[in-house]
């Protein structure tokens, strides 16, 4: 028989959910799953559920236990030696299913069994600051990356500022980004913070100092002309624009910059990209530019289409 236990660890309730048989090789299979939010120093862990089941008393065979949850929570694959999982990064006060199953050699699986349960509300900041790094300093620009915030297993979205300005907003987990359009030889004081899904703004980090290098006085050449530029129109007087990436003498690709320009006008910037999704034109003839420089200032001879658009 299988058994299903939930508990939660914010008011000690249990509640038996399902049962049913497992059959596994021929061998009945008896799992209980229990839940929980683990807590710490600090309270009730709102991103954070822990698994916990009876180990099975099957030696014919080897197996693995199967883990996996609803709302994108991390699958995990675990030995036959395991009594126990803590999924982590889910969301706060979300609705999850979670399954586990076992599956031996021959790929034959035993049955499933499955809870509901709620996270916790997340009701305060990020405790600690993430320890910044800088991995690459160029003459226009800095690559710096970061150790995750801590924040009760809640994945965290990221503000990188710069001289004391807010430069961007990260999307959740990114712990690495590429700043741009630095002056050369400029010393710049760079920190970084985490929020949660709230908008609870963590501790900053400390600061850390970027001096950008000089222009490379070698480098004269500009990037090729973007090749295969094209514009194909969809929606709205909507299109997308996509290139084959120019090369360079001394810059890698991901540092070219790409202007691009629309009847005329900057529209938009991309570096080390060679597609825009979304762009809004003009009904009638719309003319289209393209241009590559490098890190030193080269400019690129235009790429240039044409798209009409009704």
């Amino acid at each position: 028989m299988f058994s299903i236990e939930e508990v939660r660890t914010n008011n000690k309730t249990s509640l038996l959910v399902s049962s049913f048989v497992a059959h596994f090789a021929a061998v009945v299979l008896v799992l209980i799953m229990v839940l929980g939010s683990p807590t710490d120093a600090a309270g009730p862990r709102p991103c954070t559920v822990s698994v916990a089941w009876d180990p099975v008393n099957f030696t014919l065979e080897d197996f693995n236990y199967y883990l996996s949850g609803t709302n994108q929570a991390p699958p995990a694959v675990l030995p036959r030696t395991a009594t126990s999982h803590t999924f982590t990064g889910l969301g706060a006060a979300n609705e999850y299913w979670f399954f586990i199953y076992a599956r031996d050699v021959s790929g034959t699986p035993s049955g499933q069994s499955q809870l509901v349960t709620r996270t916790l509300s997340d009701t305060s900041p990020p405790t600690t600051a993430p320890g910044v790094s800088v991995t690459e300093v160029g003459s226009n620009y800095a690559s710096i990356a970061w150790t995750p915030a801590e924040d009760g297993g809640c994945l965290l979205s990221y503000e990188v500022w710069v001289n004391g300005s807010l430069y961007v907003q990260t999307g959740r987990n990114v712990l690495a980004y590429t700043i741009r359009f630095l002056q050369p030889a400029t010393t710049n004081s760079v920190t970084v913070r985490g929020y949660d899904s709230r908008n609870h703004q963590g501790p900053f980090s400390n600061p850390v100092s970027i001096t950008t290098l000089p222009p490379n006085p070698n480098d004269h050449t500009p990037p090729n002309t973007p090749a295969n530029l094209q514009a194909f129109g969809y929606g709205d007087l909507e299109f997308q624009l996509w290139w084959t990436q120019s090369t360079d003498d001394f810059d890698r690709q991901e540092n070219i910059r790409y202007d691009v320009y629309l009847n005329g006008h900057l529209e938009e910037v991309r570096f080390g990209s060679g597609f825009i999704s979304s762009i809004y034109g003009v009904s009638g003839e719309n003319t289209i530019e393209v241009i590559a420089t490098d890190t030193a200032g080269n400019a690129s001879p235009p790429a240039t289409t044409t798209l009409f658009l009704p």
